[in-house]
């Protein structure tokens, strides 16, 4: 309305000052001008209505009309109302273009990145909010100025390069060092886009930068911190790095490279320092492998040795791998491991195979290597199905047994068990069921053994030899490896036949002794046995002279005759027992054990010396022990035993001149698995210097000993498992001697 107002005015007023038509349009067309840069289209258009309508009313004939009479009044009108409407359209189109740049300056000032455009004078003509806020200059400051000059632009290749690449292509991208207002240096990528006018001239660049400093700064420290990491892990794997450019013949080397071949820090590598410090035998092959390599060009792995300076031999190995960098150049990029260390234990590990082979072919026990890998995968599976025992296993089983034997081989076994065993030569892979064919039960436990995952089992058993022979060993068996999944085992044996015949004989000889004991110590009791031998003798006789008497008389008492007989069988019986235990005691029967009560024994032993000790006023007191359990042993052995202690405790208190002598025997249960029996005396005791050797052969006290007693007592006690012992004084004042037997698993159980 102001705008329509404003031009009615001053058409009025350019009408009553009485100016012309051409003037007046020119008038009112710098006050459309003016309005069109103030308001919209359509209002410019209407302003162009109204002005054109005034001078159709006031300029042109007929006056205060809206009519035009002639045809040529119509040119100017025309002229003007194109005029006007060409104006207004720039106008418009200006302002749509200063709207879209404003758009476009708010939106480059939404970014974080720093966006300013220069011209080809690299003058700054724009500069955005993130220009504004990462170097520290406002817009007004910094449009104008010489963007190099203002930000102190560090590049990193020469600038003629760079303004090359961007004449070329249009654009270009890297990394520049720029100084802010504070004098800060900040590291940017930068992005550099020419910008083209309508007619494909260069009007200036537009470049955009990224503030990367503090993710340099990372990078950096992450690179100084893999550096480190990689040369303290060359420094403890002792394997150094180097790079090998065959076209200008240049070497680069990490710190744990220089440190392998002994060079300072500070020296240049070359190969030449690398055959400088090769052994001298190996040079010849280095510089073969060399030139191999840079002719050929491929991959290489080389081992050879070095020689310091202070004479010391290291072994190194090197690899390289081939690459061709981006100016075409070839080389090598490889690794120098130290295996000085390796080569020693590997040497070390060579010497003790060798020294391994030569013990297990020349020692004097029969050796084999066992092949277990099938019997390592049968236990596998066994365990996978959940067996736990594999004893039970065999009893539900019995087959797998011979399963077992059929998994395991002989592999190498040396001369020694050729020898024992007859057969083919040391490395024929021959199945084990052949050896167990008479002890199949030592084969079982063995098996039992490896699965509880024992490392070791051995045993005297019997084995079958390739030609048919049975002999007695000592089968001995190692696991090398995990226990469970072993692969191999060692075998020895050990022949035993003739310790066994030796042993045998041993025990054969001790019998004798034992024997010619027992039958010395009875004849020590002739008179105690004529004494009670007489006595069921003389009983008889009585009551057969009894009987006798009975019978004459006129009237028999066959009563008195029937009670007589009865007696007289009772004492043939008594003297039968007599006679049976002096022969017992004096037979030269083998030994055969018996479970038996240790206080049933002693009772029986002291029938043998009571006629002795009461004619020697010798008491002796038994103390037997109610909960004892049950031994196995020989009878006979074991009554020699206490009979032989017994004796020996009553002439020790004979010699001494005692007054009051008495003999207290007890039994005691020691433990769960033993059972002492102990002798005490009254005697005088044992004197300390004796006491270790009490129980040697031909070693004693008496006068008229011979040293045989206590030995033979030792060796029955021994053999029957237990151990025999002696104390200088006892509970009664003098000697205590004692023996202890092992109670059998099944008399515990019980």
């Amino acid at each position: 309305m102001f705008g329509s107002t404003a031009l009615a005015l001053l058409s009025s007023i350019c009408f009553l000052l009485s100016l012309n038509f051409a003037t007046t349009a020119f008038v009112l067309l710098i006050v459309i001008v003016l309005l069109a840069l103030r308001d919209g289209l359509v209002s410019s258009v209407t302003f162009t209505a109204v002005a054109t309508a005034c001078l159709v009313f006031l300029f042109v004939e007929p006056i205060y009309s809206s009519a035009v009479d002639e045809f040529w009044g119509l040119v100017p009108l025309a002229a003007f109302l194109s005029t006007s409407l060409v104006i207004v359209s720039l106008i418009r189109r200006l302002h749509m273009l200063e709207r879209a740049h404003g758009e476009q300056a708010n939106l480059l000032n939404l970014t974080t990145n720093a966006i300013f455009l220069r011209n080809t004078d690299h003058v700054i003509v724009y500069w955005n909010r993130g220009a504004e806020e990462l170097y520290g200059w406002t817009r007004e400051e910094a449009v104008g100025t010489v963007v190099d000059e203002l930000l102190q632009t560090v590049f990193p290749v020469p600038r003629p390069e760079i303004d090359s690449r961007l004449l070329q292509t249009g654009r270009w991208q890297g990394e520049l060092i720029h100084t802010t207002r504070c004098g800060k240096k900040v590291i940017v990528a930068s992005r550099w886009s020419t910008h083209y006018n309508d007619l494909g001239l260069t009007i200036g660049t537009l470049e955009s930068n990224t503030d990367v400093t503090e993710c340099r700064r990372a990078e950096d420290a992450l690179r100084r911190i893999q550096a480190a990491y990689l040369t303290e892990a060359q420094r403890l794997s002792h394997t150094g790095s180097f790079g090998w450019n065959v076209s200008s013949g240049e070497l680069f080397w990490s710190d744990e490279t220089f440190r392998i071949f002994d060079v300072e820090r500070t020296m240049f590598p070359s190969l030449n320092l690398v055959l400088e410090r090769t052994h001298p035998d190996d040079v010849t092959a280095v510089r073969q492998a060399i030139g191999r390599a840079a002719r050929e060009r491929h991959d290489f792995s080389h081992e050879h040795r070095l020689l310091l300076k202070n004479g010391e031999i290291r072994h190194i190995r090197v690899v390289a791998r081939g690459t061709s960098d981006d100016k075409g150049q070839f080389q090598f990029i490889g690794a120098v491991m130290d295996v000085t260390a390796q080569k020693k234990a590997h040497s070390e590990l060579e010497r003790s195979e060798q020294r391994y082979r030569h013990l297990f072919s020349r020692m004097p026990i029969a050796l084999r290597q066992l092949d277990a890998s099938k019997l390592a995968g049968l236990f596998k599976r066994l365990r996978a199905e959940g067996v736990t025992d594999l004893g039970s296993y065999f009893d539900s089983h019995p087959e797998f047994l011979y399963t077992c034997m059929e998994a395991l081989s002989y592999q190498e076994s040396n001369q020694r068990f050729i020898q024992m065993f007859g057969g083919p030569g040391a490395y024929v892979v021959r199945p084990v069921t052949h050896s167990w064919k008479e002890r199949p039960d030592t084969f079982r436990r063995a098996m039992e053994s490896r699965f509880r995952g024992e490392a070791n089992f051995e045993e005297e058993t019997r084995m079958v030899t390739w030609d048919g022979r049975v002999i007695d060993v000592l089968f001995i068996t190692a696991r090398v490896g995990p226990i469970n999944d072993s692969e191999v085992s060692l075998v020895g044996t050990i022949d035993i036949s003739q310790r066994l015949r030796v042993q045998e004989r041993l025990r054969q000889v001790q019998a004798e002794f034992a024997h010619a004991a027992r039958v010395s110590m009875l004849g020590e009791l002739t008179a105690s046995i004529a004494h009670e031998v007489n006595q069921p003798l003389a009983a008889i006789a009585t009551n057969g002279a009894a009987g006798l008497r009975w019978l004459a008389r006129p009237n028999p008492n066959l009563a008195e005759v029937h009670e007589g007989i009865e007696n007289m069988i009772a004492n043939a019986r008594r003297a039968a027992n007599i006679v049976a235990r002096i022969h017992a005691m004096a037979s030269r029967k083998a030994p055969e054990r018996t479970f038996l009560l240790l206080d049933d024994v002693i009772r029986e032993s002291l029938l043998f010396v009571r006629q002795e000790m009461e004619s020697r006023s010798v008491t002796i007191l038994h103390r037997p022990d109610p909960t004892a359990p049950q031994v196995l042993g020989d009878r006979t052995q074991l009554q020699q035993v206490i009979v032989n202690l017994a004796i020996n405790a009553m002439q020790a208190m004979m010699q001494a001149g005692s007054e009051c002598r008495k003999i207290v025997i007890s039994t005691v249960r020691h433990d769960s698995s033993a059972i002492c029996c102990s002798v005490e005396d009254s005697g005088p005791g044992l004197g300390a210097e004796h006491i270790d050797r009490l129980f040697e052969s031909f070693f004693t006290t008496k006068d008229s000993g011979m040293g045989m007693g206590l030995p033979i007592c030792r060796s029955i006690v021994e053999a029957h498992g237990g151990e025999i012992g002696a104390d200088a004084h006892g509970a009664e004042g003098g000697a205590r001697f004692w023996f202890a037997l092992p109670v059998p698993a099944s008399t515990v159980c019980e």
